[in-house]
């Protein structure tokens, strides 16, 4: 290994390492694969915002103050310290404080007319932030920015008399959801990158060659910034990065390269783009299995405070039907963790060539066996009701809109067989923690859940050429598995068997890292 290249600094929204600090994959990533590279010999920076509360909800300390422009004026913020849960030799954890940055949730929902119009400002204000900071990392070292919250650093070191010590940084981009882009306004906008950096306008020649042509106004993306400007890409699973070269096609469902894929060809063409399976962490105990009546206690303890709290109908009825199978346990557990948006459970509520949505038919079905359906997340407001709509519907359907860290590791655990019909997927870190744990997994053959799941092997899977067609065969698919599982026991060890057997580690990750794109 070139010893100029022991260093690698990774700029995130997320880390899962802080207490606090993950909503979604991008945290999973920022805590297993800085880990795997310092076992490998690497020092590692991880670089987040704070929000407000990381700082706080960690062992900290203030490193330094840091001066950086915005709004064409001078910004001043707090770079912090942070010890991480599980301190790891060779890694430093900072988060970055100032009040415009601040809130919970981690990311925000502008209304669609107005898209990403407060987090792209926040991700640009960070970025800049960032790149001040980063004058105090000797060099050499690599940069490393995941998604497009962290992009816009490509924009300053290109075109910011400021920035411009980051131009001889080898610099790396992952795409984690190409299809989440961070677009905004060019200017005339008080979320545009001329409110940003007004500096920038003084002369407009390079304007043509950032904008999005694909928008009537002029438009800035983070992730084509990421894309075109970065010394090597890539996905976060093999096949995702061969999906995404192909023009998307929402009508028959498929999500390719979401307006980016000929940008994505070019990158390709020129060995720039690679597909590097994220990992999953292994432990060398197994989690301890539950009785359902365990479960149901679990549950009950996780939610009741915020039922009280909240007066929540939904979450009420929940605890009903819980006391209900706590007496009565159920022969089948399914089970699915997951965020309540279009791309986790369309295939759910689509209609299917019989009545009813692929989702009622299964409960139909679950209903024959004596079986229960679990559903744990929360997400958009209009695929929450969506679901809560069948949750009247069916009394052996448990939709929990919330979240619990330990709840979600029970269901991994104890379920019988775990769904997961994304529409796609660029990675999928749930399938592999129920494969842990040796739950088979149903899912949709896309992106990384087609990379783990082995159909016929350690799991089942489905596909299909229009979205009528995909839940059609998701129905049968989940029908194929349960037969199986209750008509042949032995066979349906042997599935259990073959899904704890597999490992996807971050350690193979990390290897892949340097030995393709940090090299």
């Amino acid at each position: 290994m070139n010893g100029e290249r022991h260093h690698v600094v990774m700029v995130a929204s997320e880390n899962d390492a802080l207490i606090g600090g993950k909503a979604g994959g991008v945290g999973d990533v920022i805590k297993g694969l800085p880990n795997a590279l310092a076992a490998l010999g690497w020092q590692v920076t991880v670089i987040t915002p704070a929000y407000g509360f990381l700082h706080k909800n960690n062992p900290s300390k203030l490193h330094s103050n840091v001066r950086f422009p915005f709004y064409g004026r001078t910004f001043e913020g707090e770079i912090w310290s942070a010890c991480a849960q599980q301190p790891v030799d060779g890694v430093s954890h900072f988060v970055f404080e100032h009040a415009d940055i601040r809130g919970e949730p981690i990311y925000v929902n502008d209304p669609p007319e107005t898209p990403f119009r407060r987090d792209a400002t926040k991700y640009a204000l960070f970025c800049s932030a960032v790149g001040v900071f980063l004058k105090t990392m000797k060099p050499p070292y690599i940069l490393h920015l995941h998604d497009w919250h962290a992009a816009t650093l490509l924009l300053l070191r290109e075109l910011h008399e400021d920035f411009y010590h980051l131009r001889g940084v080898k610099t790396i981009f992952t795409i984690h959801n190409l299809a989440i882009q961070g677009t905004r306004p060019m200017q005339g906008d008080e979320s545009s990158v001329e409110s940003w950096f007004p500096e920038l306008f003084r002369n407009q020649s390079w304007v043509a060659s950032w904008k999005d042509h694909r928008y009537e106004v002029p438009c800035y993306t983070p992730m084509a910034a990421g894309i075109l400007h970065s010394d090597a890409i890539n996905t976060v699973s093999p096949n995702y990065a061969e999906e995404i070269l192909r023009p998307s096609d929402p009508a028959i469902g498929f999500h390719g390269g979401d307006g980016l894929e000929e940008l994505l060809q070019g990158v390709k063409s020129r060995q720039r783009l690679f597909g590097i399976l994220n990992g999953c962490d292994y432990e060398e105990s197994e989690t301890p299995k539950k009785s359902f009546g365990e479960l149901c206690d679990l549950i009950k303890n996780e939610f009741m405070e915020q039922n009280e709290k909240a007066a929540n109908p939904g979450l009420a009825e929940v605890l009903r039907r819980i006391d209900r199978f706590k007496v009565d346990a159920p022969k089948i557990v399914l089970t699915s963790i997951t965020r309540i948006v279009e791309q986790k459970v369309r295939l759910m509520l689509a209609k299917t060539g019989r009545a009813g949505t692929a989702l009622d038919r299964i409960l139909d079905k679950i209903e024959e066996y004596g079986g229960v359906y679990i559903v744990l997340g929360t997400g958009t407001p209009d695929f929450g009701h969506k679901l809560s709509e069948v949750f009247k519907r069916h009394e052996r359907f448990i939709f929990i809109n919330g979240y619990s860290g330990s709840v979600a590791e029970a269901l991994y655990a104890n379920g019988t067989l775990f769904l997961m019909p994304s529409i796609f997927e660029p990675c999928g870190i749930s399938q592999m923690l129920a494969m842990r744990e040796g739950q088979p997994c149903v899912v949709h053959r896309v992106g990384g859940l087609r990379d783990t799941v082995i159909d016929n092997m350690n799991g089942f899977s489905f596909s299909g050429r229009s979205v009528k067609e995909k839940a059609e065969n998701f129905v049968q698919t989940v029908e194929r598995a349960i037969k199986i599982c209750v008509g042949d026991p032995q066979l349906w060890k042997s599935f259990q068997e073959e899904a704890a057997r597999a490992r996807f580690t971050w350690k193979a990750s990390a290897k892949k890292y340097v030995g393709l794109m940090y090299c």
